[in-house]
């Protein structure tokens, strides 16, 4: 079986000539495979599989795909001919909570739009018939759902918190309106530590609180699914453990929750089933069998799932312990102990130093000073009193906010810029090449900027959240980007970022901060990852060991054996 895919917004007929359609042994045999209107259309009866058209497209427009024959009954959702496809479903279970991830752009936002009856089944075509949909989930627990979507109460926070950010209406009135029972508002409230904004604009709020917003939003609905996308972006790590106990608390037997998520360390503390997303991304998507949460992210690390005997990846993601890392010992650059002051705000540093070779992670809350710290570094702010001997340090610093106003081209930037080809196909900008910076994603944007940043001459680097906007496998590779990189050139890196996960793959110590956000910060000086870790979680009264099959940290159940143990060793985290 073969799809074929045509991406209208890249497709651009006047400017190739119509090359494809010129191109194609089926059109050139006097028969309508490849007809352009406006755009390529492409019939896949006619489509002889030949690729002609995808390889020798010149905007990258054209994908044609072989897919097992199997999976052809299993078509739930197409968006018009030529478009991504969706194969197979979740199954939904009441009184736990199911999540769902995978690549980017390879439909898991389609999946919580179809439970959540913004989409229809279609089955590929226009529309799908009651009948049709009954037929095909005869004898399962998706019918019944179905059958009854118009009388199920869903409640569903979107990824996108654009439209709610650009609210003028306060915090306390968009509470309010939605539920009426005060007692249940403050129980909320209180638990997502919101409090102190509720008189505060919608459009005047961080990306953080925003995000605690709307999800209290979606849980203070009476509802009997929730659905769930991306809660925990924008959120340092104290806040994210406390989104997952919140979640945790609302399932019962007659409530279910579906949740979208790339922190995978996360994901596998709040969830209690998986469903794994494989294929292209913008392409097509299929939904793997449920597994339990330990067991999804494991086969998603190998690369292979059995159920349908196909390898997704290369090769298997693998985790190493810390006296595994290589480390050097020869001191690339210190720093003595410095203030920085701001009107209501002060860092205290205290002196420390990062090795040639090394990465180290940064961490803490929000609001502490991770950002100030890596500016102060670069000189590129002054602090209180005298000045960092850096003189002799070349840097190159990615910062936490991303410009994406430019009209520059992807590919003019990587010619300006000599970003080699190791980075270019570690981070796809290939496929951005035709694109102005104005025009990406954030993911997008992010791994162009993260791949800036490691092709300057520079001995130390500070990359500021690069985890954020990347979907599991971009994570992964931009901290084996950052490792190799940092290794080959003998420099160092630091790495300011919220991912547990991400930070115990790229780095090999730790500079944990402390204080109160908004108000005041601390660093440590530089620890070795896992007394660094433990010193954090520790603040946080969590656990995390190492997974016995993969090594990848895993963070305990509250009050479980395995937490009470490490608690009484005082031992947060089991390397």
């Amino acid at each position: 079986m073969k799809i074929a895919i045509v991406h209208k917004e890249k497709c651009n007929p006047e400017s190739c000539g119509k090359l494809c359609s010129k191109l194609c042994p089926v059109n050139r045999k006097g028969e309508d495979c490849i007809i352009i209107e406006k755009k390529a259309s492409i019939s896949e009866e006619l489509c002889i599989g030949c690729a002609i058209c995808q390889n020798r497209c010149p905007f990258n427009a054209i994908s044609i795909i072989n897919l097992p024959e199997k999976l052809d009954k299993d078509l739930i959702y197409r968006f018009g001919k030529n478009g991504f496809a969706l194969y197979r479903l979740p199954l939904l279970r009441f009184g736990s909570i199911l999540g769902l991830f995978g690549k980017n752009g390879i439909g898991k936002s389609t999946t919580l739009k179809i439970f959540s009856g913004h989409l229809k089944i279609n089955f590929g075509r226009e529309k799908a018939e009651e009948k049709e949909i009954k037929e095909y989930f005869k004898g399962s627990e998706l019918l019944n759902y179905f059958e009854n979507i118009d009388k199920i109460k869903i409640s569903y926070k979107p990824q996108n918190l654009s439209e709610l950010g650009n609210s003028k209406v306060k915090v306390s009135d968009v509470i309010s309106q939605i539920q009426k029972d005060k007692k249940k508002i403050g129980k909320i409230v209180s638990e997502l530590n919101i409090e102190n904004f509720l008189d505060r604009q919608l459009n005047q709020l961080s990306g953080g609180e925003l995000q605690k917003v709307s999800i209290a939003i979606a849980f203070l609905k009476d509802a009997d699914v929730y659905f769930i996308d991306e809660p925990l972006a924008y959120l340092d790590i104290e806040e994210r453990i406390r989104i997952s106990n919140f979640i945790r608390k609302i399932v019962s037997e007659k409530k279910a929750v579906i949740v979208v998520e790339h922190d995978l360390l996360m994901l596998d503390f709040l969830t209690d089933y998986i469903n794994i997303f494989y294929g292209n991304p913008s392409d097509y998507g299929v939904v793997s069998t449920v597994m339990t949460s330990k067991t999804a992210v494991n086969t998603y690390l190998g690369g292979f799932l059995k159920e349908d005997n196909i390898r997704f990846r290369d090769k298997p993601i693998k985790f190493f312990k810390i006296e595994q890392k290589q480390k050097s010992n020869f001191k690339l650059f210190d720093w003595p102990n410095f203030t920085k002051t701001f009107k209501n705000f002060k860092l205290n540093v205290n002196s420390s130093f990062i090795n040639e070779g090394s990465v180290t992670g940064i961490i803490g809350k929000n609001g502490i000073g991770k950002t100030t710290f890596v500016k102060c570094l670069a000189n590129e702010i002054d602090i209180d009193k005298g000045k960092i001997d850096s003189k002799k340090m070349r840097f190159a610093y990615k910062p936490q906010y991303l410009n994406s106003n430019s009209d520059d081209l992807v590919a003019a930037i990587i010619k300006k810029e000599k970003i080699d080809k190791y980075l270019i196909h570690l981070f796809s900008l290939e496929m951005l090449n035709i694109k102005k910076i104005k025009e990406l994603s954030g993911g997008e944007l992010q791994r162009l900027e993260v791949a800036r940043c490691l092709s300057k001459d520079a001995d130390l680097y500070l990359i500021d959240e690069p985890s954020a906007y990347l979907d599991v496998e971009e994570r992964l590779n931009v901290a084996k980007a950052i490792n190799e990189i940092i290794a080959n050139k003998s420099k160092a890196c630091f790495v300011v970022d919220h991912d547990l996960l991400f930070l115990s793959y790229v780095a090999d110590s730790l500079l944990v901060f402390s204080g109160e956000a908004g108000k005041n910060g601390e660093t440590s000086k530089s620890l070795d990852f896992s007394e660094g870790l433990n010193r954090l979680l520790k603040e946080l009264n969590i656990t995390v060991r190492r997974d016995e099959e993969t090594l990848r940290p895993r963070i305990n159940k509250p009050d479980s054996v395995l937490d009470r143990k490490q608690k009484e060793k005082g031992k947060y985290f089991e390397d």
